[in-house]
């Protein structure tokens, strides 16, 4: 039975939370897509160096003993069967380069952070491992290929601005690994409420505009640091340019490390000339 409410305040109570709701994730796009205006690309680039310089996380022990997620366990079990050498890049503190060391892989990894390169430096050989992290330029790939695979860590396709960036840097992956090796990506999932990320776009480009800047994209976003939030179409699209066939897709779970993934196998490449 339909209940009876008598009472005017009670239906504006309820007509206004919803509009509140939807006002609180405006105003914060709003004030996202003022800074995700007028940061530059190095300036971005500087927030997210001194974030996880700063981190007690990224860069202490208990979070790389941690081993590898659920999520990331899968994706070994089902893709990386036989694949003896790995390259991991943005392999922050060490934490999958000793999980896979330890499931019997060869790892080599890599680094943009100075800071969490260094604590991989005592973190790894203290536990046993030979793997290392090496510095590498953002957005750079290994000189030497030989791999068997490559895996993003956790979260680092995410923190790469520009459709055009990943697709080249996806693309120099492609290049060190022989066909059907596999290549594991993970991300932020684009929600399915878009006001916020809306608001943050409408006000980012019309603020690069005035400076004339290269416009943002629909997903871009402030966590504090800059992640770009991608759904299923563009994830497959992105691997398709640079060389790879998407045979996985999972969104974005509800856990702290559930980030969303995805994996390609390296197609064909086309002929030299």
């Amino acid at each position: 039975m339909k209940p009876t409410i008598r009472s005017p305040l009670v239906r504006f109570y309820l007509w206004q939370g919803q509009w509140w709701v939807r006002l609180v994730r405006a105003v914060d796009g709003a004030h996202a897509g003022v800074w995700l205006g007028l940061l530059t690309r190095e300036q971005l680039e500087a927030v997210d160096d001194l974030y996880y310089h700063d981190s007690s996380t990224y860069n202490g022990e208990p979070h790389n003993l941690r081993g590898l997620t659920e999520w990331e366990e899968e994706a070994m079990g089902g893709f990386f069967g036989g694949r003896t050498r790995l390259a991991v890049l943005g392999a922050g503190g060490g934490r999958e380069v000793l999980a896979l060391e330890r499931r019997g892989h060869q790892v080599d990894g890599f680094e943009c952070n100075p800071a969490l390169v260094e604590f991989a430096a005592g973190f790894l050989p203290r536990h046993g491992a030979a793997g290392t992290v090496r510095l590498l330029p953002r957005d750079a790939t290994p000189q030497a290929g030989g791999y068997d695979g490559v895996i993003m860590g956790w979260g680092s396709y995410t923190l790469i601005a520009g459709r055009e960036r990943r697709i080249h840097l996806l693309r120099r992956l492609r290049a060190l690994v022989p066909q059907g090796a596999p290549l594991l990506l993970s991300f932020f999932s684009r929600p399915h409420v878009l006001l916020r990320l809306k608001v943050q776009y409408r006000v980012a480009r019309v603020i690069r505009r005035l400076l004339r800047r290269e416009p943002p994209e629909l997903g871009d976003d402030l966590v504090p640091v800059f992640v770009h939030r991608f759904d299923h179409a563009e994830i497959e699209a992105e691997l398709r340019e640079a060389g790879f066939r998407l045979a996985r897709y999972e969104p974005e779970g509800r856990r702290q490390h559930d980030a969303g993934w995805a994996v390609g196998i390296a197609e064909p490449l086309p002929p030299a000339g």
